[in-house]
């Protein structure tokens, strides 16, 4: 069912007054060909990018592919909801997600929360309010883009930002978002072992909790793409009770433990993952 259809005010280059949106993308995932195509053309005439999934899988994989600044889900189908699209997106960056509903029930709300979702929208949404929250959550994503960063090497390894990538000795390897993050920030401080909660902060936000498992599962993807011999890693390492540090075998450098303002080897970001994306 199609419930708006909306215009809005454009400038002579098609985009809304005052909003820098130009290369802004999101993802759209619904199960509703009409609503979909309606937000699809309401955020076009916003000025931004807009790529379309019907499906918690095709969702998924463009979100950990693409550079999306927001998710919007509004999938309601008798074998997949929106809070399970949500658990999936949010495993793979840490980007806005709003999750459109017409549950109003607080069990369900909690559940969303707990799933990874930044806000729960109630409908129907009228379009000031629908526009209104799509501005206010770009503009918490509106900071540094990641190919703005300056590459890292660290022995043979050099992370690549422009491309989201690290080249090995062998290959060159596209990353995630998440895996993009955590290894700029652990590459960046060399031989300093991160608390594990220090690294979720810098990645997942402040106050983040319960994301020492996604962790754990970002770590052990980068090492099945980086190191030789995933049961001895290399380059990643984990230092029991304390958190994880980035020390190459080649590095001659000692193992020094906490964090820095300042590391000799690249800039250090105070920022969330969602800000370089």
């Amino acid at each position: 069912m199609c419930e708006m259809s909306w215009r809005l005010p454009m400038t002579a280059s098609g985009e809304k007054p005052g909003r820098p949106t130009s290369g802004r993308q999101v993802l759209l995932v619904s199960d509703d060909p009409e609503l979909s195509a309606s937000w699809a053309i309401t955020l076009r005439q916003m000025g931004l990018e807009v790529r379309m999934a019907t499906s918690g899988a095709e969702a998924a994989s463009k979100w950990a592919r693409g550079t999306f600044d927001l998710a919007l889900i509004d999938v309601y189908s008798p074998t997949l909801d929106g809070i399970q699209v949500s658990r999936q997106l949010r495993f793979h960056a840490t980007n806005p997600i709003l999750l459109f509903t017409p549950h109003r029930d607080e069990r369900h709300t909690l559940e969303a929360y707990r799933a990874g979702v930044d806000e729960c929208v109630f409908k129907p949404v009228s379009r000031s309010l629908f526009i209104a929250k799509v501005w206010a959550w770009l503009r918490r994503s509106w900071t540094v883009p990641a190919e703005a960063l300056d590459s890292v090497q660290v022995g043979r390894l050099r992370l690549d930002p422009a491309r989201r990538r690290v080249i090995t000795e062998t290959a060159a390897v596209k990353l995630t978002n998440l895996e993009f993050c955590v290894l700029h920030l652990l590459m960046c401080h060399r031989g300093q072992v991160l608390p594990s909660r220090l690294i979720v902060e810098r990645v997942w936000g402040c106050g983040a909790e319960g994301d020492t498992v996604l962790l754990k599962n970002v770590i052990y993807r980068l090492r099945r793409k980086i190191e030789p011999d995933c049961s001895q890693p290399r380059y990643l390492k984990a230092v029991a009770g304390e958190g994880y540090v980035f020390y190459p075998a080649e590095d001659l450098c000692s193992v020094r433990t906490g964090p820095s303002t300042r590391d000799e080897q690249g800039p250090c970001y105070p920022m969330t993952c969602a800000g370089l994306f």
